[in-house]
């Protein structure tokens, strides 16, 4: 029986590929031996509902062309399934195809999956429970989650000005306010393990890349089982230009306000209340709890692949 592969295509991402364009793409995976289908998404989280229901249909590939939001979409329908994770890049930062160095041209990205090797990697789980214990918040994310800074920058980005500047936007807007960002005092549990900080942001990564920009979890394996924390203490724009030429250097373990660890989970207090993001997507305010979920995605890469990123076994 041919593999199954959905494409499943975000057409408002920025820098999308036309569809024609991803329809002959599809059209040569077919040739390759693969059964295609070509699904467009219409609002948000549809691609999780069309990423779930290929993987109950026992389909083998879910294709997500778009940007990381979409990516993190269909990850979210197929967490815990045999169903692969591909990628046809069309998007803000594109950081996951960056990381595995996927081909953005959508004809050879589709010749990367047509050969590709399929690994096993952890996800990150973000979970907050809804107020008054009926039902709860979950959200699995690929690359990583942001608590303090960054997820007050993305909650005041519009959507329409991130389609139009990309990642611009992030870079102009995330200059100014963390400048004018304070940190707040919070006790956080590390693994169980009380920590108090004077927390103004931190990075919990599953992988390596910030925003297809810098490397901030720099030593971060996607498939160890573990997350990459990166807690930065502090404000004033001294303390900014100390922490990002650190960042620039890689010279952030054991760096004075600076907290580097390696979890398996991380647990916020409702008070203070910080913003959180996940993938580049805004989720809400703390209390929040992200735990590790070791292998529990399989991913697409092309085959031969050589990265830090992962460990040298192969599925």
């Amino acid at each position: 029986m041919s593999p199954r592969a959905l494409f499943i295509v975000n057409p408002v991402a920025r820098r999308a590929p036309p569809l024609p364009k991803l329809e002959e793409a599809a059209s040569r995976l077919r040739e390759e031996g693969w059964e295609t289908s070509l699904k467009v998404t219409e609002a948000k989280g549809d691609a999780t509902e069309l990423a779930r229901r290929a993987a109950a249909d026992g389909w083998e590939a879910a294709v997500a062309c778009g940007g990381d939001g979409t990516v993190n979409e269909v990850i979210n329908g197929i967490a815990g399934t045999p169903t692969a994770l591909a990628v046809v890049p069309g998007g803000t930062a594109n950081v996951w195809a960056k990381e595995v160095r996927l081909p953005k041209d959508p004809l050879r990205a589709v010749q990367a999956i047509a050969s590709a090797e399929a690994r096993r990697v952890d996800l990150g789980l973000a979970v907050r429970e809804a107020e008054g214990g009926a039902g709860a918040l979950e959200r699995y994310f690929l690359l990583m989650a942001g608590i303090g800074l960054d997820g007050h920058v993305l909650s005041e980005v519009p959507a329409e000005m991130k389609r139009r500047l990309g990642a611009a936007t992030y870079v102009f807007r995330g200059l100014r306010e963390a400048l004018r960002y304070r940190s707040q005092p919070v006790t956080l549990r590390l693994d169980g393990e009380e920590m108090g900080l004077d927390l103004s942001w931190m990075l919990v990564g599953n992988t390596r890349s910030y925003g297809g920009v810098v490397n901030v979890t720099h030593d971060a394996l996607a498939d160890d089982g573990l997350l990459d924390i990166c807690a930065f203490e502090g404000h004033g724009w001294r303390r900014v230009i100390v922490s990002g030429l650190r960042i620039l250097a890689r010279r952030l373990e054991g760096a004075p306000g600076i907290v580097w660890r390696r979890v398996r989970s991380v647990e916020l207090p409702p008070t203070p209340s910080f913003p959180v993001q996940v993938d580049g997507d805004y989720l809400g305010r703390t209390p929040m709890r992200v735990t590790v979920e070791p292998r529990a995605l399989t991913v697409l890469v092309p085959r031969g692949l050589k990265s830090p990123l992962f460990s040298d076994v192969v599925v």
